[in-house]
């Protein structure tokens, strides 16, 4: 067969080129860009119900600290604590009346048969002991509590009253003084 171009062929081209490029001219020029040109019937059809939510996404880095907030109120007071004895003592601010009978429990007798020893009466038994400075009354930075109811035995004739349980001494400077010290038994 032989191809030959008829008047046919190239008018049935032209017209098949001319109505390809029209029905994209009619496509660009009608295109939908709002919802106000359609249908208002049309467009509940096509608005359904509201899928199940999906599930969180992942947090997000830590924000930057914030101020510190005010103060907060007073709590109440604490619950009793675990020592079966303790005591305040004042040698250096009052050393005639050592024992701060205010501040101690279960501690009978305090006294300072030279200065820096104190010889500690409890009315419970006990089996360890710590001592620290008063570091707001006459016991400040320097000053250290050494107790010791193990050698209370042997001390205690020559040095304490009868029913002492334990000898502690206060220095600074590598000699006994004079302090005000807080001291706890178990």
């Amino acid at each position: 067969m032989r191809r030959r171009f008829s008047y046919a062929n190239v008018a049935a081209t032209l017209a098949l080129v001319l109505s390809m490029s029209g029905g994209a001219l009619a496509a660009k020029h009608y295109l939908i860009n709002s919802t106000k040109q359609i249908n208002p019937k049309v467009l509940k059809k096509l608005k359904g119900k509201s899928g199940p939510k999906g599930l969180n996404g992942l947090n997000g880095a830590p924000g930057a600290t914030g101020a510190q907030g005010p103060a907060g109120k007073e709590g109440p007071p604490g619950a009793a604590g675990s020592a079966v004895a303790y005591a305040h003592i004042l040698g250096a601010t009052k050393p005639t009346e050592a024992l701060d009978g205010a501040n101690s429990k279960n501690v009978s007798a305090v006294t300072e048969p030279f200065p820096g020893g104190y010889c500690i009466s409890t009315t419970v038994p006990i089996k360890n002991v710590a001592g620290a400075g008063d570091f707001n009354v006459g016991g400040g930075p320097g000053v250290t509590v050494s107790a010791n109811f193990s050698l209370v035995a042997g001390t205690i004739p020559v040095t304490c009253p009868a029913g002492t349980t334990v000898l502690a001494e206060t220095g600074g400077g590598g000699g006994t003084e004079s302090a005000d010290f807080w001291i706890s038994f178990n």
